[in-house]
This record gives C-alpha cells, sequence and structure tokens, in this order.
C-alpha cells in the first residue's frame, strides 16, 4: 500500500495568512468570537502520494448529540461533504428536519468559505464551523499519537527513549511533549523527572516504578507504565570500553563499524552461545550496552550491521540522534527477517546528500549474468536468488569544506560454504559505491564474513582475483540447502520392494567437473550425518515411534518410516538404510561392526576421491583461465569463464584496509576470526589508528563472546583516518 502523509504546513494551510482560500469566498462576512474553550473539530489530511485519488481528509465533529466522523476525498469540494452530513444528521434524528441544517465554514475575518472549495484549500487553523447552533473551531492536521512505549529495562546511568505509536502528522519535535514520573509506593503519588523524550535514571531513584506520558500538542496524552524498576548501575564495562575511546590527538575521520547481533536470531543462541546467559541475552539490556560502545567510541560515521528493524525505531535511532547523530533509513534484508543495517553520522560533522540501498545478489553486469546461464552454475543461480544480503550506500557533504564522500555498509552471506558468491558480492558492492560516488572517496564498512586469506578479502586488498582461484573452485560445490535429508529420503520411493532401483549410486568415484566433484562431497556428508545418526546421544533406536519391526522386507519397513517424514538426521532406520546404500551394502535398516567397518572404507575412498577430484576441476580451470586470458583482446574487469570470474579494481580506485587485517573480530565457541573491516579509498586516505583488540583475559574469562563485557559476539572495530593533504 502507498503510504500517506500529510500535506506539508505552506502560507496558506496555517495560521495567519488566508489569502487562498478567501479567492473562494463570498462576500458575505460575520463577526465571529468564539470562546476560548469552544470545542474543536479535527481536520486532518492524508495525501497519497503514489495515488492521488486515495488522498483523503477526516473530520471529526463532537456534535452534543453524537460525534460524527467524515472521510471523504481530499479533492471533493466541501460543500458536497457537507450535505452528506447533513444527511447521516437527518438520518440519526429518525424525523424530517423543519428546514435544511446549516452548516457553513468561516475564516478568520468572518468570511464564509465558498461550498464549492476543496478541502485542500479550504480549512485552516481556528477557522470557525457552525453545525446547526453548534459552533466549532478548527485545528488543522492536528498532531495525533495512539501510545507511547518504552525499553522495559531501566538502567541507572543509560539513557531510556520514548517513543510514540501509531503517530500521525508530528512533523516537528515540539508536536509531542514527554513527562517522566517516578511514582511512591506508599501513596502512589508522582514526582516528574524528567520532561524530554530521553530520561537517564540517576542514583536516586534506583528500585523505583517509572512512568511515561506523551502528550500530543492539543491532544489527549498516552501513558506507560514500566513493568520492571529501575535497576542499580551495571558493573563497569573497562575492558570493553577503554579499548574505543578516541585519542586525545584527533584525526579527521572516525569510523566505526559494528555488528550488533540481531535479536531476530536469539532462538538460536542456546545452542550457539550456551555458555551467554538468558539475563544477559535479554535485548533491552543487551543493546543498550552496545549504545554504549557507540557512544563512548564517539566516531563520526558508524556502520551497525545486523540492526533490529524493532529496535533501531525503539532505540537506536532517538538515543544516537540525542546524542547529535542523525541516522539514514534502516536499510533491511530482502527477506522476512527483520534485520539489516543502518548508518550514523554526527550532524556537526556532515550533511547526508543522499542514500540508496542495493541488493548484492542483483548482478547487473552482462558478461556475469550470462556466465550464470551456463550449467556449470545452475547452484549459483539458484542461491542467488534466494540469498538476501544488501549494502547501504550513502553520501555524505563535509560542512567543514564541503568535500564529499560515499559511505557503504554491508553483511555479506554467512555461510562458510558460499566463498565464491562473497566474492561477487563484494565486487557488486565496490564497483556500486564508485559509480554512486562518481569519483568520490569510498569508505566501505561492514561484516564481510571472510578472513584475510579468504578470497573476498584478497579480492579487495590485491584489487583482483582469477577464474581459477581455489575459492571460486571451492564455491562450485556449494548447494542451497546443502544435502538435503528430505529429498534423500523421497528418493528412497524410487527403489521398488524387490530391490529394482536400489543398487543407482554411482561407483565410479574418478571425477573431473565440478558437478561430478560436488555429488562426491554430497555423499560424504550424507555418510558423516547417517553416522551421527546412529549414535545414541542423536536418539534412541526407532524414536521416531514408527512400528515397522514386524515388516521382513527392510525396503517396505524403510518407507513406512519416510511416509511418516523420516529422514537419515532423525531416524536411526532411514540412515542405516541410507549409509548402507551408499556404502553398497546390501539393503537393510541397522548396521552391524562389520558393516560400520565397510561403511568407513567406503568413506575413506570417497574422501580420497575428493581430493583428486579437486585437483583435477582445479587444472581444468586454469587452463579454461589461461585461455581465456589469452583471447581477451580488452582489459576488462570481467572475464567469466568456468565455475569462475576473473575480476579486477581500477588501479586508480583501489581500496586498503584501514585497520589492517586483525587477528579477530569474532571470537566465540568453535570460530575465532577477523570478519569485519573498514576500506577507504587508497588515493584520497591515510590510515593512522585502530582501537586495538581487547585483553584475552576479558573474553576467555565468560568462555567467548558475547559475554557479560561484550554484547555481540563481533567486537566494534574503530579507525581514524586523515584525507590525504
Amino acid at each position: 500500500a502507498a503510504s500517506q502523509t500529510s500535506l506539508p504546513p505552506s502560507s496558506h494551510h496555517r495560521h495567519s495568512n488566508t489569502r487562498a482560500a478567501s479567492r473562494t469566498m463570498s462576500a458575505h462576512a460575520r463577526d465571529i468570537t468564539l470562546n476560548v474553550d469552544a470545542p474543536y473539530v479535527d481536520v486532518r489530511r492524508f495525501v497519497d502520494a503514489g495515488d492521488a485519488q486515495a488522498s483523503t481528509v477526516v473530520i471529526t465533529i463532537p456534535l452534543r448529540a453524537s460525534s460524527r466522523r467524515l472521510e471523504r476525498a481530499l479533492d471533493e469540494p466541501i460543500g458536497k461533504s457537507f450535505d452528506r452530513l447533513r444527511a447521516g444528521i437527518a438520518k440519526s434524528t429518525k424525523s424530517a428536519p423543519k428546514e435544511r441544517l446549516s452548516v457553513e465554514l468561516f475564516a478568520l475575518d468572518g468570511s464564509r468559505v465558498d461550498d464549492a472549495a476543496t478541502h485542500v484549500d479550504a480549512w485552516n487553523d481556528d477557522y470557525a464551523l457552525a453545525v446547526g447552533d453548534e459552533w466549532f473551531r478548527v485545528r488543522l492536521d492536528a498532531p495525533e499519537i495512539a501510545g507511547v512505549t518504552t525499553v522495559d529495562w531501566p538502567v541507572c546511568g543509560q539513557p531510556l527513549p520514548a517513543s510514540v505509536v501509531g503517530a500521525t502528522f508530528c512533523l516537528r519535535d515540539d508536536d509531542v511533549a514527554y513527562v517522566w514520573s517516578v511514582i511512591d509506593d506508599d501513596d502512589g503519588t508522582e514526582r516528574v523527572v524528567c520532561t524530554s523524550r530521553i530520561y537517564t535514571p540517576t542514583s536516586d531513584v534506583i528500585g523505583a516504578k517509572l512512568v511515561v506520558d506523551a502528550r500530543p500538542r492539543g491532544g489527549e496524552p498516552r501513558r506507560f507504565a514500566l513493568s520492571h524498576r529501575v535497576r542499580d548501575i551495571e558493573p563497569p564495562r573497562n575492558d570493553a570500553l577503554e579499548r574505543l575511546k578516541p585519542s586525545t590527538s584527533r584525526a579527521d575521520v572516525r569510523v566505526m563499524t559494528y555488528n550488533v547481533l540481531a535479536d531476530a536470531y536469539s532462538h538460536t543462541w542456546s545452542t550457539m552461545y550456551p555458555y551467554f546467559a538468558p539475563d544477559l541475552a535479554r535485548a533491552e539490556s543487551r543493546l543498550q550496552k552496545v549504545l554504549e560502545d557507540v557512544r563512548v567510541a564517539d566516531a563520526d560515521i558508524v556502520a551497525l550491521q545486523e540492526v533490529d528493524k524493532k529496535w533501531f525505531e525503539l532505540l537506536y535511532e532517538p538515543v544516537l540522534s540525542a546524542r547529535g547523530y542523525r541516522a539514514t533509513s534502516w536499510c533491511g534484508k530482502s527477506g522476512q527477517t527483520q534485520e539489516g543495517c543502518a548508518t550514523f553520522v554526527k550532524r556537526s560533522m556532515f550533511t547526508i546528500e543522499d542514500e540508496c540501498a542495493i541488493r548484492l545478489t542483483e548482478l547487473d553486469d552482462e558478461k556475469i549474468l550470462r556466465w550464470l546461464d551456463e550449467d556449470v552454475n545452475v547452484e549459483l543461480k539458484t542461491a542467488l536468488k534466494k540469498i538476501t544480503s544488501i549494502a547501504q550506500l550513502v553520501k555524505l557533504k563535509s560542512i567543514a569544506d564541503g568535500k564529499e564522500i560515499v559511505v557503504g555498509n554491508t553483511h555479506l552471506f554467512f555461510h562458510p560454504g558460499a566463498m565464491h558468491v562473497r566474492i561477487l558480492q563484494a565486487h557488486a558492492f565496490a564497483r556500486k559505491a564508485r559509480e554512486y560516488g562518481a569519483g568520490a572517496p569510498l569508505i566501505l564498512c561492514g561484516d564481510f564474513n571472510g578472513e584475510p586469506d579468504d578470497g573476498v578479502i584478497r579480492y579487495l586488498r590485491s584489487g583482483e582475483i582469477r577464474a581459477d582461484d581455489v575459492d571460486f573452485v571451492r564455491g562450485a560445490l556449494f548447494r542451497w540447502g546443502g544435502t538435503s535429508s528430505r529429498d534423500r529420503a523421497r528418493d528412497l520411493f524410487y527403489v521398488m520392494d524387490d530391490g529394482t532401483g536400489y543398487d543407482t549410486v554411482d561407483r565410479n568415484l574418478k571425477v573431473t567437473d565440478a558437478q561430478g566433484l560436488q555429488n562426491l562431497v554430497e555423499r560424504s556428508v550424507c555418510m558423516s550425518l547417517c553416522t551421527r545418526t546412529l549414535r545414541e546421544k542423536y536418539g534412541a533406536l526407532c524414536g521416531c515411534g514408527v512400528d515397522a519391526l514386524t515388516e521382513e522386507n527392510p525396503i517396505i519397513r524403510v518407507k513406512k518410516h519416510v511416509e511418516k517424514k523420516c529422514t537419515f538426521k532423525n531416524c536411526h532406520t532411514v540412515a542405516a538404510f541410507t549409509l548402507r546404500r551408499e556404502a553398497g551394502l546390501s539393503p537393510g535398516t541397522s548396521m552391524d561392526d562389520d558393516d560400520h567397518a565397510a561403511a568407513l572404507d567406503a568413506f575413506r575412498a570417497i574422501k580420497s576421491a575428493e581430493a583428486a577430484g579437486f585437483d583435477a576441476v582445479r587444472d581444468a580451470q586454469t587452463a579454461l583461465t589461461d585461455a581465456a586470458m589469452r583471447d581477451t583482446q580488452t582489459t576488462g574487469e570481467v572475464i567469466p569463464v568456468g565455475c569462475g570470474v576473473s575480476l579486477t579494481i581500477p588501479p586508480e580506485s583501489r581500496i586498503i584496509s584501514a585497520g589492517g587485517f586483525l587477528e579477530w573480530t569474532n571470537y566465540v565457541g568453535g570460530f575465532i576470526g577477523a570478519l569485519d573491516y573498514c576500506w577507504i579509498s587508497q588515493h584520497a586516505f591515510i590510515p593512522r589508528r585502530v582501537s586495538p583488540l581487547p585483553e584475552m583475559r576479558a573474553v576467555l574469562e565468560y568462555t567467548a563472546l558475547p559475554n557479560a563485557q561484550f554484547p555481540s559476539d563481533h567486537i566494534p572495530v574503530v579507525v581514524d583516518i586523515d584525507f590525504v593533504p
């Protein structure tokens, strides 16, 4: 649906100037003096920018008998709307009126507004509406809210923002007034402690109950009572914060990039971060620490990734705006998960000239698009259609000297097997940033999900990558959804009850192309997962509850399990049958020691064939790449061939990592590595300083990240850079 907004205030829409409306007034004027306590008729005009015919006006008239609400087209003459009002009043009285009900609108000078005037121009603040003998003062496009809310986790010393819900016509900062109060436990009396939108609890209110009231200008107040009392200041986070403090010698630009860990994925944390206590994981508490990191770092540009839309609106935007930052729009991924990127810049340093969002999987290079249509890249093309990665580009202008820079903010696709996708995404990100900036210096921030030796980072730091790069060959093995246990289970229905179709697994392990290598990899993964399922700790025998033990034919027996949604990941019967089939054993639904030994031998043979197949595919890809490079007559930056693409960044557009290459920026159970970077135009900037890594003692004290000191599984990377003189 198209968004609806109010008409912008203008000279003939506000208070004093009635010139536009007076053109449609009659010559008859009345001496009108309304009491100051005269009731208001609220007139609110909604403009639909996408569909002029959908623009409406809503008029609420508090008549003595009953309140009336008219919703009419904005371009309709007021006389026609007044006729509708008369008809509605007559219908409600259930008796024919003795004479036609008078409905008239009068301007400030007492002139009657002509009935032919449309709702666009007819109304103005403090005009008078007469309905019969009842008089009303006009209130035009008055602010209105449905409610107010805040982060229900008040902590001493942490800013607490109030946010209105269902706001309309709240165009100015003073359209809504806020009042924070402490409620006395004994007598319920209230003591006002703050009259600003953002309240920072102090030590004298620890343990107290809080309420916040929001009153739109001229409207009714709304209240939110916090369910949690004000908490004492939390233990100091010196290990996390000291590293972020600015140097006494200020650089030209200070930049922070920070993956803040989206709360949208909290349902996975008990598995991913079993050491992270639930009370610390609570978003209301954890994200206040994230904002404390931002405040202490005091960066001029802040690029955040994994920002929940909800918390952008309730917490990040209001708190950082109060700290002197201007926020870009929240830039969400194109999927259903409501998380994305947000960038904040200091108002004292920059103006935001423009911003845009790009989908990193919508590749528009003709050569790459033709290459994706080749059979070898069918899995890559499928993946690109499903991946939702985005990037945000923001054009800034320096207030001090008018210099323009382009800031990029992104979070590349995470899957460890999709290293080729990240190379293509980084290429699209850098290229589109160059085009968007048209020569302006670049600052490209984000979580690139690549370590310094990975292809995506090698490409960005060196400015080139060949189509036979090992990450393109490895990436050719990636398949969206991985080894699907459901697909494998459904394939068992193609095995006839008499065994026909059972021994269709290819026993020739020699492969020379990416598709054959991918099949080998999926077979080895499948066998590993079957073996894992057969271990007791992954479930009891027949834990699926399917009763098929009396069936002698193992093929019929396993099909009964598959009919009940069993797969080799959740059912011993299907796991045993699948493992036997992959290992070349006879049909069956159990495994003895000899069977396991035979399966292990088959697994080792497949893994050995994988290694040989990888070398063969890499050699073939190198031959294709060398031939393509020789045959290419131009120095174009895109040369797709086989399962890879040779890419280059023009020398004049090369970028460098402002923070160098840290040992790690992501430290969790099972993974330690540097994933977060701030890339800057080599010709325009000079790196000066990067925030040091925290003491390992502080990290290991809580096992890993996130923890009580560090609210995300990533640490923020803060760099100081200077312009090239």
